[in-house]
């Protein structure tokens, strides 16, 4: 966001609809388990960590200054929609209540 590469919208839905809704599932040491192939955990570490670890380094240190500040509210007002927190309270409550559900049904 703060480099202009990503909206606030394209950032929740970078997380929501793709790690996210893995590590719902099995959360991020089992995910990276499964990564790793017939290896598991260990392959991952070997063959993937070190590519991991240097897409953290690129993260760099941002400061939220109120410029930024600025931008991500307004990013997130244009993203609900003028929706309440109220109501997507109840939007989410309601989708992890699904959520739940299914996972239940899958064991």
């Amino acid at each position: 966001m703060a480099e202009g590469v990503a909206s606030v919208a394209d950032v929740d839905a970078a997380i929501s609809e793709g790690p996210g809704l893995r590590w719902a599932l099995m959360g991020p040491h089992a995910t990276f388990h499964l990564a790793g192939g017939e290896g598991g955990y260990a392959h991952f570490m070997h063959h993937l960590m070190p590519a991991v670890t240097s897409w953290w380094s690129s993260l760099g240190n941002p400061e939220v200054v109120p410029e930024l500040q600025r931008a991500l509210i307004a990013g997130v007002q244009e993203e609900v929609g003028g929706a309440s927190v109220q109501e997507l309270a109840r939007r989410r409550d309601a989708a992890l209540t699904r959520l739940l559900e299914a996972r239940q049904q899958e064991g």
